[in-house]
């Protein structure tokens, strides 16, 4: 078993290459079917053959970031998360509405320390937002204020694309995801240098898929919203969970115990929730005998996803895959150190040493 940073014991089992090359490609990229199935399947074997090709490729794209403003009042996590030249990938799951992203995380990867390293943003940190980026949003959206939570950063995006963000000529091309990449380097210093965007209806016919996923629920996880068509109601203990329930799961934040009384764990806890999940399909899905069907399914599924990557891009991502393999790599996760504030009667989270 390995360890994280503060020695807590990670149970992820080692990958063999060609399971590391699908979790890295497959899930980020094979769901984008409609890449793979013309000639940049070319690209994607070439580039995974040539010896040049892998992390450095991806790093010499980098461009300086250039914003027209700050984006915050200088705001700033206090620690360090990754290495410069690590090659960060951002995933983005939204709600079922898909007005707010419900879910922001990050994975990094170190091909210098050989680590792949997990990041959850919780989707309720408070964003200091600038005099400047105030002064155009008022502009493009005078009731912006008048927007609950618009302060969170799962709502960056929205501002993002009121804004025009740097309408075609950032990075991505997308006013959103350049926004969110933006701002996620302003304010924790790490570089996005791919996105992929995953939406909510995927997620059960993924997991259903699979035939579900065995997860050993903490505490029974009851909750009911109509407006968003999610009913939660799972006992506590060890149970196989369909797509239904494992969306959830991962979902839940709030409801009421076996008392009726209420309950809430908050995001930092729903996002451990989250790790347990990604875990756990891991270790029971991501194997050898399962390369058939992850193909099938996220070739069928390529209208779910939304990505920055391309077929000759993935091919560098193999590369890495098979580097870090043959080096043994590690495998950690990072929680954000906040704490619960109340702002204009909104609930927040605060970096932890944030007054």
């Amino acid at each position: 078993m390995k360890k994280t940073k503060n020695g807590s014991k990670n149970g992820w089992k080692t990958l063999a290459i060609i399971e590391l090359i699908i979790l890295i490609l497959v899930t980020l990229l094979g769901i984008y079917g409609h890449v793979l199935r013309n000639i940049p399947v070319f690209q994607f074997a070439a580039r995974v053959l040539d010896p040049k090709a892998g992390g450095k490729s991806i790093l010499n794209e980098r461009k300086e970031t250039e914003k027209p403003y700050p984006l915050t009042n200088k705001q700033k996590y206090p620690k360090t998360l990754v290495n410069e030249n690590s090659i960060n990938v951002l995933l983005i799951g939204p709600d079922v509405s898909g007005a707010n992203y419900d879910s922001l995380m990050i994975v990094s990867i170190d091909e210098k320390s050989n680590e792949v390293k997990l990041i959850n943003l919780p989707r309720d940190i408070y964003i200091d937002y600038s005099k400047e980026l105030k002064n155009e949003l008022k502009k493009a959206w005078s009731s912006y204020n008048k927007s609950k939570g618009i302060y969170k950063i799962n709502a960056a995006h929205t501002i993002g694309k009121k804004l025009e963000y740097k309408k075609d000529s950032g990075r991505f091309g997308n006013p959103e995801y350049d926004f969110t990449a933006d701002l996620i380097e302003e304010v924790f210093g790490i570089y996005i240098d791919d996105f992929v965007y995953v939406k909510p209806s995927s997620f059960r016919r993924i997991v259903d898929y699979f035939g579900g996923v065995e997860i050993d629920v903490p505490y029974l996880m009851k909750y009911s919203d109509p407006t968003q068509d999610l009913k939660i109601n799972i006992k506590k203990g060890l149970q196989t969970l369909n797509g239904a329930q494992a969306e959830g799961f991962v979902r839940f934040r709030q409801g009421v115990d076996e008392k009726g009384k209420s309950v809430s764990i908050g995001d930092i806890e729903r996002k451990k929730n989250q790790v347990t999940f990604v875990k756990a399909f891991m270790d029971q899905h991501l194997t050898l005998k399962n390369i058939g069907k992850f193909i099938t399914i996220f070739n069928d599924m390529h209208e779910y996803v939304t990505t920055s990557l391309t077929a000759e891009k993935a091919g560098d991502y193999g590369k890495i895959a098979e580097r870090m393999y043959k080096n043994k790599f590690t495998q950690t996760s990072e929680e954000i150190e906040c704490v619960d504030v109340k702002i204009d009667g909104v609930y927040y989270l605060k970096f932890s040493d944030a007054k």
